[in-house]
């Protein structure tokens, strides 16, 4: 199935050969460790990260010694032609579309992390390129792989029956350096839209000393809390009230990475994608929405962000 890849050396490979953009998240070294190490327990087979681009070049060393990458680039598209795909994961949600874009014009399927894009208007723009170049393409939150939560939302319609409440919780930093609230609330954003599903359908959100409460109404009728946290202790959890009863679920993100990468590879390897553009391009109209409700203290429709 893989033979159509060619290794550095133009030969067949059946290696799927990986390119990480941004070396400064810790994300970069995580998703490195799963292919490159032996000693890695999981690990992702038939795939190597083979090069690495970065814009602080100590820390692009240290992940590329740490996790056996060979390939260190001084500009990202070096790797144009040398690599199967690509993982961007800076911090800062503002590059992921303009470095990634390029990629994906190319043929090369890519994975973005979370969040996707800073602005709709990028999301909407990666998602566009995509589409039209028919290439695997996605972006999420790995913690909505861990198989504990995956298990646990099989569960919630004989435990909750048709939820009508709840909320998901979890860190964030309004003032985060990293492109501010989006960068960790994401993640809160996430767990929300795998438990509840998609369509929402407006945001009221309001700030108190630096914590976020942002009420979600869907159009199916459900309304949600999404509680991002500031000042409490670090947690991701998700509580959902359905017309039979309650459950509630501490995400565990033990095997996150492991369970997203494999996610990863397979959308990369045969371009089916795992969640729609609609479901690509929701996390951060919900972000934006909760933004613009914040700077304009009312109720924000998604269709206005």
């Amino acid at each position: 199935m893989f033979m159509k890849y060619r290794n550095l050396a133009g030969e067949p490979s059946a290696v799927f050969r990986l390119g990480i953009i941004g070396s400064d998240n810790s994300h970069a070294e995580a998703f490195s460790r799963l292919t490159n190490l032996a000693s890695s327990e999981p690990r992702i087979e038939d795939a190597r990260v083979t090069h690495i681009y970065g814009t602080d070049p100590e820390r692009t060393k240290e992940v590329a010694t740490k996790c056996e990458i060979p390939n260190i680039v001084t500009r990202s598209e070096e790797m144009l032609g040398n690599v199967d795909g690509v993982l961007c994961v800076w911090r800062h949600a503002s590059k992921h579309m303009p470095d990634t874009l390029p990629f994906i014009k190319a043929g090369i399927p890519a994975f973005v992390d979370k969040p996707l894009a800073h602005t709709v208007a990028d999301a909407r723009q990666l998602i566009d390129t995509a589409l039209t170049s028919k290439v695997g393409f996605t972006s999420f939150s790995t913690l909505r792989y861990c198989k504990p939560t995956v298990d646990w939302i099989a569960s919630l319609p004989g435990a909750v029956e048709k939820p009508v409440t709840g909320m998901s919780a979890g860190p964030a930093e309004i003032d985060s350096e990293y492109d501010g609230l989006p960068f960790y609330g994401v993640h809160t954003v996430e767990m929300m839209l795998a438990t509840f599903g998609y369509g929402v359908e407006s945001v009221t959100a309001v700030e108190q000393n630096k914590n976020v409460m942002a009420t979600c109404r869907y159009k199916s009728g459900p309304v949600v809390t999404l509680n991002f946290l500031y000042h409490a202790a670090y947690v991701f959890h998700v509580t959902v009230y359905g017309t039979k009863g309650y459950s509630s679920h501490a995400v565990d993100s033990g095997d996150s990475y492991y369970q997203g990468m494999k996610v990863i590879m397979e959308t990369l390897r045969t371009g089916k994608w795992p969640l729609t553009p609609e479901q690509l391009l929701e996390p951060v109209q919900v972000l934006s929405a909760t933004l613009k409700s914040l700077a304009e203290k009312r109720e924000v429709a998604l269709s206005e962000v």
